[in-house]
């Protein structure tokens, strides 16, 4: 929350201490660019061979990890919604990445 009495550009946290709010802030920013990284190979890897199951791995992972966090940012600070349809939403995005996931291993035991 910016407070109207302080200098332009000063935060202060709400629910915990300052540091604890940065530290998961980069904690978040880092597990967001390793999961886009990690999607990214699994792209170039389908470029590369034009296998289904590795696109199809690379749209697990997306639905696993980097489209949770966005839809988590988007719904925390640009979108009203509330807490237990962000919730909800983002669980079932992860979910459906699972599936994906889950689909192409199996079926590659066959």
């Amino acid at each position: 929350m910016i407070r109207a009495n302080h200098t332009p550009l000063q935060v202060t946290v709400e629910g915990g201490a300052t540091v604890t709010g940065i530290a998961a802030l980069v904690t978040f920013l880092v597990a967001t660019v390793l999961a886009v990284l990690v999607t990214y190979r699994f792209l170039q890897g389908y470029l590369r061979s034009r296998s289904k199951p590795i696109l199809l791995l690379a749209i697990g992972m997306f639905l696993l990890a980097p489209a949770p966090m966005l839809l988590r940012l988007l719904a925390g600070n640009v979108f009203s919604v509330t807490t237990p349809v962000r919730v909800l939403s983002t669980t079932a995005v992860e979910a459906m990445g699972l599936l994906v996931i889950l689909a192409v291993i199996y079926s590659g035991d066959q």
